[in-house]
């Protein structure tokens, strides 16, 4: 049977082996689908609000304040391309100086971000709403199927793919800092979810979003990033990261502490 143990430079392979008798929970759960259920009620709530939210937020007190036209930036940077850029500085930074839990939040991030955004694009494409700088009178212009032909982009509102992306790196990185270092994960927690909160408004402070597109976004990604760390951490030593953490999850040569995996077949 399969074994996994966890070695430390002090006691090389000394633990007895852990035989996994159980197989892991599946990678998307009920859990998983209340919450996303959850924000699928949210956002058709937030629908009847589309219309005069966007009209308050285009105001031209909003539009002209500089305080929230330098919160628009910030968001829209954050979004893209500022969560997918730090996820591979993190991994790549932490693979270079061998550190596993560096290496691995960003890692996670990443397949978080890939997974919402996959879920994203296959929605705009399939529901095909307008834009509100497209057709601002009207939150309810969605055609099927239209956002596939959109060469603009201009019929892929719903979802907001970077609130998708900003709130999935949240989630995630958040997620695998409280199982890792649990001290910081509310700092984490605070500036990552602020900084996706100031993503989703800034995509309505441009007109590209309507209130329900972000806060359908938001549970896509926040759902994606519980879901990808949530397998691993159930999943420990899976092909996945043995080949995209290898270097951090070896044995120490060196006296350093680190992280040692053993996968041991008969």
């Amino acid at each position: 049977a399969d074994s996994l143990r966890v070695t430390s430079p002090s006691s090389p392979l000394a633990s007895p082996p852990v035989s996994l008798l159980a197989p892991p929970p599946a990678m998307v759960t009920r859990g998983d689908l209340a919450n996303l259920s959850i924000g699928i009620v949210l956002a058709a709530l937030a629908y009847r609000a589309d219309a005069s939210v966007r009209r308050e937020v285009q105001a031209t007190g909003w539009q002209q304040s500089g305080a929230l036209s330098t919160l628009a930036d910030v968001g829209n940077g954050w979004g893209q391309p500022g969560v997918v850029g730090l996820g591979i500085v993190m991994w790549g930074g932490g693979l270079y100086t061998r550190n596993a839990t560096v290496a691995t939040v960003g890692l996670r991030a990443l397949e978080a971000i890939t997974v919402g955004s996959t879920v994203t694009k296959i929605l705009k494409g399939t529901i095909g709403r307008a834009r509100p700088r497209v057709s601002p009178g009207d939150p309810w212009d969605v055609e099927f199927g239209r956002g596939f032909g959109s060469s603009t982009g201009d019929y892929e509102a719903m979802p907001s793919g970077l609130s998708t992306a900003a709130f999935a790196f949240a989630a995630a990185v958040t997620s695998e800092v409280a199982r890792r270092a649990p001290r910081r994960a509310r700092l984490v927690g605070v500036t990552t979810f602020g900084l996706a909160t100031a993503t989703a408004y800034a995509r309505m402070h441009r007109d590209a979003h309507w209130l329900s597109d972000v806060t359908m976004g938001a549970a896509i990604g926040m759902v994606s990033g519980w879901a990808v760390t949530r397998g691993h951490a159930t999943r420990p030593g899976n092909r996945l990261d043995e080949i995209l953490l290898g270097p951090v999850l070896r044995p120490a040569r060196s006296g350093r502490t680190q992280i040692g995996v053993v996968l041991q077949w008969p």
